[in-house]
């Protein structure tokens, strides 16, 4: 029998416990199909002990350790992010420096974590680490680690450098615009650091400055999928959010959907309703905006599929955000009929009006809703080819193949 190599995965967010939004989803996942032909380390920063996550995570006992590392504090009680006035200047100096790794992300910076990572790698000889996200992988670097493969499934220096061209002004505005646009300079020269960089979709591979094509590994994000599918118990006119409750993206959804899809929909169709299922925490103005007569917030639900079952139409008007939607696919899987935005759609080849609707306006978006609602037979067929797709193209066993594959070659590489 041959040696399974051993690898580290690192990562700012724990698998368990659940419920799991997008990112720790991911997680989770990409360690269980890395485990079937690694023996996997897991050290992330989590509250939970790891012995209780080693006990009571379905795939705890499968791995070869775990170590949890308390979450750092934040950076500062106004700005947990980025700090203070003299800590983001000091920042936007540094990381204008060719070469420095960027400060934006030191509020998850652990001395800890690499600490622990240097003892891992002495203790269990490991031979390579996945990290997850740029800042995990230079923690690895700075605990010695030779090759790291860095799984970005969101290039975050693109978007906060247009979220912040389009926020209003404020005092320390022209700090932070100096490292976000430091951060899309060291995002593209990612491949000058580490072994190799996993995306989650092909057109991210234009963000990065390579010689060397091959290091660039398609990992896209997957959903599990449901055995079989029950649409007979359907609540007509309901129309089914999901994500992050606490999320800024989200929210604005949410605000697009109450305020001003919801009430267009119910001039020529008076019974539409919303529901929103979510992980908490949820912000008081989520809160009370959800309170509107029609709407209702389910928080931290251990399951989606009755919600997933019972939904009319799916709907995500997100407007800004990265990486691939989870929470589109997870409704295609189930053949729920789903509208999305371009920014919700983005990355994930699905082809407007064949695997689901894509709208771009407020008024589109909800004369899309009333389409479907009109038309079930549409509405069904819709469904079916946008679950057949999901099925073909996006099962996380196809994602830990390709995920497996990357590992391999950074294994192997000198």
């Amino acid at each position: 029998m041959s040696r399974r190599p051993v690898i580290a995965f690192l990562s700012g967010l724990a698998p368990y416990p659940p419920p799991l939004i997008g990112a720790s989803l991911r997680i989770a996942r990409l360690v269980r199909e890395l485990q079937a032909e690694f023996d996997v380390t897991l050290l992330c920063l989590s509250d939970v002990d790891a012995e209780v996550m080693t006990a009571n995570w379905e795939f705890g006992k499968q791995l070869k350790h775990i170590v949890t590392i308390p979450r750092p504090k934040p950076l500062g009680k106004r700005d947990a992010m980025w700090g203070s006035v003299p800590a983001s200047a000091k920042a936007a100096i540094v990381t204008s420096i060719p070469g420095q790794r960027p400060r934006i992300f030191d509020w998850a910076w652990s001395e800890q974590l690499v600490a622990a990572t240097r003892q891992a790698i002495r203790e269990f000889k490991i031979e390579a680490v996945w990290a997850m996200r740029f800042w995990t992988g230079e923690m690895a670097r700075a605990a010695g680690a030779n090759r790291i493969i860095v799984d970005v499934d969101d290039f975050q220096g693109e978007l906060m450098v247009r979220d912040l061209a389009e926020g209003q002004s404020y005092k320390r505005k022209m700090l932070h615009v100096v490292q976000a646009k430091n951060l899309v300079r060291y995002e593209r020269r990612l491949l000058r650091r580490f072994s190799a960089v996993a995306i989650s979709k092909h057109e991210d591979a234009a963000l990065l400055e390579t010689r060397d094509p091959e290091r660039i590994h398609i990992v896209p994000n997957g959903v599990d999928l449901p055995v079989s599918v029950d649409r007979s118990r359907l609540s007509a006119g309901e129309l089914l959010f999901v994500g992050t409750l606490s999320w800024g993206p989200n929210i604005e959804a949410m605000r697009q959907l109450v305020e001003a899809i919801l009430p267009a929909m119910r001039e020529s169709f008076p019974a539409a309703t919303l529901t929103v299922a979510g992980r908490s925490p949820t912000p008081d103005d989520v809160r009370t905006l959800l309170s509107q007569p029609g709407v209702t917030l389910h928080e931290s639900p251990m399951a989606l599929d009755e919600f997933y079952s019972r939904a009319t139409i799916g709907v995500a008007p997100l407007l800004r955000g990265g990486g691939t939607s989870i929470k589109v696919l997870e409704s295609l899987a189930y053949a729920l009929p789903t509208v999305a935005s371009p920014v919700a759609a983005r990355g994930l080849g699905l082809e407007d009006g064949k695997h689901l609707l894509i709208a771009t306006s407020t008024r589109d978006f909800a004369a899309a809703c009333l389409h479907l609602l009109n038309d079930p037979a549409k509405a069904r067929a819709l469904g079916e080819a946008g679950r057949q797709e999901v099925l073909r193209r996006f099962s996380w066993q196809t994602t830990g193949e390709r995920a497996r594959r990357a590992m391999w070659s950074v294994l192997e590489s000198r």
